[in-house]
């Protein structure tokens, strides 16, 4: 009998032993589907919680402390929040047309402290925090991804993938959940971000897609948009117009996108060599807003324009 979510999941298990606490942190955590190792997407969570493996023998005695080495990994099925990441994917590529998922979505979480109980996951961070601070073996990087502290750090990250899934514990880390929602506003990725917001506007946690299924389904309408877009562009190719400075000859400026690699740059008629491509939507920054927007004409050769 064929299983209901046959995806695997990988993970790295790191533990730290002091006196009688055994800290587990979670790393380089991704969910397979098919056999490929593109990288589809990201997912950015609260900590892990209830994912373990089961399916390994040496899990009991490690998660205990009993073994002589402090790191483990392997692959495993995935829990409940995983199963309700994979539905939402799987049903996203369905309803807009795409073969089923071939590749790896990646699950970052705000702290890699495993702790399934919502309320002491932040007394566990802070515990684990001063451990680390203390350790002349561990850095603080173990528990936190450094791409989730810093908002440019954060654009350029979230850039390279094709979709960001987020959702949130309620009331968990709680200023590091704003910055992230002010953060994911930004027009390089803001068209990537997928999320559902419950009744009273938090980003939920993919734990509550199930028992809640009007979030499955926001879940899966955003992440719906997200691959039609991206779709669209694949599909294009060359380069494409976007905005114009209004002006004529050499003071002629141009917003444009590669289509192929979906990067824009300010384009220079006869100025190829000076384009300088980026991941930013510069057709929607604000300093650009006065620009007249274009018929979004596309051509195959920028060397080829005159103006």
């Amino acid at each position: 009998m064929s299983l209901k979510y046959p995806e695997k999941v990988f993970a790295r298990m790191i533990r730290i032993v002091n006196g009688e606490e055994i800290f587990l942190f979670r790393k380089d955590t991704q969910i397979q589907f098919g056999s490929s190792s593109k990288v589809l997407g990201i997912a950015i969570m609260t900590n892990p919680g209830s994912f373990s493996f089961k399916n390994s023998k040496e899990w009991n005695d490690f998660q205990k402390g009993n073994t002589v080495y402090s790191v483990f990994e392997a692959y495993d099925k995935p829990d409940l929040t995983m199963q309700n990441l994979i539905q939402v994917i799987r049903e996203a590529y369905k309803r807009v047309g795409l073969r089923e998922p071939n590749g790896i979505v990646r699950i970052y979480n705000l702290s890699s402290i495993v702790e399934s109980k919502k309320e002491n996951v932040e007394p566990k961070h802070q515990k684990a925090l001063q451990l680390l601070d203390k350790s002349s073996c561990y850095e603080t990087h173990l528990l936190k991804e450094l791409f989730l502290t810093n908002e440019y750090e954060f654009v350029r990250a979230c850039s390279e993938f094709n979709f960001v899934i987020m959702g949130f514990a309620d009331k968990v880390f709680a200023s590091k959940v704003s910055a992230l929602t002010t953060w994911k506003e930004s027009p390089a990725i803001c068209k990537k971000v997928v999320y559902a917001k419950d009744d009273i506007g938090r980003l939920s946690h993919p734990r509550r897609w199930r028992t809640e299924g009007y979030l499955m389904d926001k879940a899966i309408e955003g992440l719906s948009d997200v691959l039609v877009s991206k779709s669209n562009i694949e599909n294009k190719k060359g380069f494409t117009f976007l905005k114009w400075n209004g002006k004529y000859g050499s003071e002629a400026k141009f917003v444009v996108r590669d289509n192929e690699n979906n990067l824009q740059s300010i384009f220079v008629p006869g100025r190829v060599q000076d384009i300088v491509w980026t991941s930013a939507d510069l057709a929607n920054v604000a300093e650009l807003e006065e620009w007249s927007s274009f018929e979004k004409e596309t051509v195959d050769d920028l060397d080829l324009v005159a103006f």
